[in-house]
């Protein structure tokens, strides 16, 4: 069941429809809803959940993104509708075999009808009505085409040794329940009889060897991945050298800072342009990487299958070798089963099928972006390709040193299933993605890894780790403000649930608790600027949080004595 709109995402969402159909955009209205959803996780658009937003913040905030709708080969939309693809079909891919069954049960239902509703006066009534049940049992079984003659030979004859014509005149009186769950039987029976016959030998028109055909097909999509990935990996290490190459870690008084030192020719939007290409690059490759698991367990699913069938098969052998006559009860659940696996096999056919187009979708749409080689080559300079196993390899006998009580540093022979430990960020340099603006620079937590209120932040050097102790709660708070002015890190890094919740005043404490202070701090630094100007990365925290406690000042009132120093 979905759950329902509060009134300012729908009515931001109807404003946006509106300006995109006026525009000629056409994209998908649940893509519009998905990046919408995104974008009010940012407060400092100043349109708040369960409110009624002003008109000026809803056409600021349309303006905006239909001036990036305009172009959909634009790196936050490419990545947003990656995301939204893969979120609509890789995680409803169980719902997709559903859906692919029911297609052929719609496109079958008019003859299905026709059986349910036969009324039958005659030999010949009876014969019409036992050629529709073949026709619907071979149709919906996928063993072949009906309208082929030794198909329908075929087909005919297992229904017979399940169906006598007395039974066919008994179904024709039977309740309408009845009938369906009688057809559903049939056409297991059939279905298991035809795949027997064909295991001796003796026939199987139309019934494709699917067990050899799913393995092959599986062999040569795993191998097809593999190379996808490997493609992937190669630009991927090709944009994180060029990015990173592009900052240079200098001592302060204090501790550490970042320089960014672009070489010429090279500007700031050229910059962000390929940080944000590797933003799409690392979406594309998780997503492959899920996919490839997926198929990996495919392949072992199918191998247990296919051997369970096997077994089914020389089980219904055994049973009927060298007898004349055998007991319905005894052999006709084993054709049941053999019926089920056969659909299993089936449906992981559709499934893999899916997973195909996937991949074939998911390249589409990456391969739209201005890759910018030439800036990239720049900016890369006379410096080697540093891959993520190569970043590993140069840290590998460093350890970050603790710098603060707040940061406690957790380290791999602390504790037993330190692989599992959930990173923030994901995995990426936690002081590098907040400094850089997002930039993604894999971490190495092989060299500890920090614990601050509970959550684990891992980092590409010692440098880098003690320049984020210096004020970790700041540099928390800056991390959600970058990926709430890119709202395409979002999902990347697997922060919904954390922006919803520090999004709520009434959480904020329990999630950090010196967040007040440091939102205090932060404010006081920078002046506010007209709303008219997208937010900057430079003020986006103190201008956001400002405006986020200005639009809810009526429900902190109640909070006066502990936020009074934050209301405007």
């Amino acid at each position: 069941m979905a759950v329902p709109m509060d009134f300012a995402t729908k009515n931001v969402l109807q404003e946006l429809l509106r300006e995109c159909t006026n525009k000629s955009i056409q994209i998908p209205e649940s893509f519009i809803l998905y990046y919408v959803k995104l974008l009010l996780l940012n407060p400092s658009w100043g349109i708040l959940p369960g409110t009624l937003p002003h008109r000026n913040d809803v056409r600021y905030l349309v303006k905006q993104c239909v001036q990036k709708l305009s172009n959909q080969s634009h790196s936050s939309i490419v990545t947003l509708k990656i995301q939204h693809y893969f979120k609509e079909n890789f995680e409803n891919l169980e719902n997709m075999i559903i859906k692919n069954r029911a297609d052929l049960k719609a496109r079958i239902l008019p003859l299905e009808k026709d059986i349910l509703d036969a009324y039958v006066e005659d030999e010949e009534g009876l014969g019409r009505l036992f050629r529709k049940v073949v026709y619907f049992i071979t149709l919906t079984s996928g063993l072949g085409n009906p309208t082929d003659e030794q198909v329908y030979k075929e087909s005919a004859a297992a229904l017979k040794s399940a169906l006598l014509e007395t039974d066919l005149k008994e179904f024709v009186n039977e309740t309408r329940e009845n009938k369906e769950y009688q057809l559903i039987e049939l056409t297991e029976l059939v279905t298991g009889i035809r795949l027997f016959n064909r295991d001796c030998k003796k026939c199987g028109s139309g019934i494709e060897d699917l067990p050899k055909m799913l393995t092959k097909a599986l062999e040569v999509t795993l191998q097809d991945i593999e190379k996808t990935l490997e493609s992937i990996m190669e630009t991927v290490n090709l944009l994180t050298t060029a990015v990173d190459n592009n900052y240079e870690i200098e001592p302060s008084a204090e501790s550490y800072v970042l320089r960014r030192r672009l070489p010429d020719n090279v500007d700031e939007p050229q910059l962000n342009h390929v940080m944000n290409l590797l933003i799409i690059y690392r979406q594309y490759e998780l997503f492959v990487r899920k996919i490839l698991v997926e198929v990996s367990n495919m392949s072992t699913t199918a191998k247990s299958t296919i051997e369970k069938l096997k077994d089914l098969l020389s089980k219904v052998h055994n049973s009927v070798s060298f007898r004349t006559a055998i007991p319905t009860i005894q052999v006709f659940p084993l054709f049941s089963q053999v019926a089920d696996a056969w659909y299993r096999l089936q449906n992981q056919t559709i499934a893999l099928s899916q997973l195909n187009q996937m991949l074939l979708n998911l390249h589409f749409e990456v391969e739209r972006t201005n890759f910018t080689e030439d800036v990239i080559r720049l900016m890369l300079g006379p410096s080697s390709i540093i891959s993520d196993a190569d970043r590993l390899e140069k840290t590998t006998q460093l350890k970050i040193r603790q710098t603060s009580a707040d940061a406690p540093i957790v380290y791999p022979s602390d504790v037993s299933d330190f692989e599992r430990i959930e990173l923030q960020y994901l995995g990426f340099c936690a002081w590098k993605f907040v400094e850089t603006g997002g930039g993604l620079i894999p971490a190495n937590p092989n060299m500890g890894v920090l614990r601050i209120d509970g959550k684990y932040y891992a980092f590409c050097c010692p440098e880098a780790a003690v320049a984020f102790c210096s004020n970790p709660f700041r540099n928390i708070l800056r991390g959600l403000e970058v990926v709430r002015r890119r709202c395409e890190l979002i999902n990347l890094l697997q922060m919904e649930d954390q922006l919803i919740k520090v999004s709520k005043i009434e959480q904020k404490g329990k999630l950090y608790p010196h967040l007040t202070l440091a939102v205090s701090r932060t404010i006081t630094e920078i002046p506010l600027v007209s709303h008219e100007v997208e937010p900057n990365p430079s003020w986006a925290l103190s201008y956001s949080n400002a405006l986020y406690f200005k639009n809810v000042r009526s429900s902190i009132l109640k909070r006066k004595s502990l936020l009074e120093h934050l209301i405007m």
